[in-house]
C-alpha cells in the first residue's frame, strides 16, 4: 500500500535548519550525467538519464527518463580539457537539440569536435 507524506517544511532532529520542500522540488537537478566518450563510450553514472549515443567524434545524445516540462530548462556542463584548450567547451549542439526528451551535446578543442573522458551535464528546471 503507498503512502503520501504531505509536509511543507523538512527540518533536521535539533530543528535548528529547515527548509521548504518547494525548494527541494524547484532546485534539485532533474537529470545529471558523466559520459566518457573516449574507446567504446561509456554512462559511468547518471541520475534521470534513460539512455546516450555515441553521435560520433566529440559528440553524444542523452535521453531523459523523465521529461523535462520543455525544452526551456538550464542545463550546465564541465568536462576535463585534455589539450588545457582555454576556449575549449562543450555546448548543445543547436537550438533544436535541446527538447524535452533529450539533449544532444559536443564537445571542441582548439575548433575541433574531440572525444575526452569526463563530459559532465546537469539539467535544471520542472519535469513535465
Amino acid at each position: 500500500m503507498a503512502s503520501i507524506l504531505r509536509v511543507n517544511t523538512l527540518t533536521d532532529a535539533s530543528s535548528n535548519n529547515s527548509i521548504a520542500t518547494s525548494f527541494i522540488a524547484g532546485g534539485s537537478a532533474k537529470a545529471w550525467a558523466e559520459i566518457d566518450m573516449t574507446g567504446t563510450a561509456t554512462n559511468n553514472d547518471s541520475f534521470n538519464i534513460a539512455s546516450f549515443t555515441d553521435a560520433g567524434t566529440g559528440e553524444f545524445n542523452l535521453v531523459i527518463s523523465s521529461d523535462m516540462a520543455n525544452g526551456n530548462y538550464c542545463f550546465s556542463s564541465g568536462f576535463n580539457n585534455q589539450a588545457s584548450d582555454t576556449s575549449a567547451f562543450l555546448k548543445v549542439t543547436g537550438a533544436s537539440n535541446k527538447t524535452a526528451g533529450q539533449i544532444n551535446m559536443a564537445k571542441r578543442e582548439n575548433g575541433n569536435l574531440v572525444d575526452c573522458d569526463v563530459n559532465c551535464v546537469i539539467l535544471h528546471g520542472d519535469l513535465a
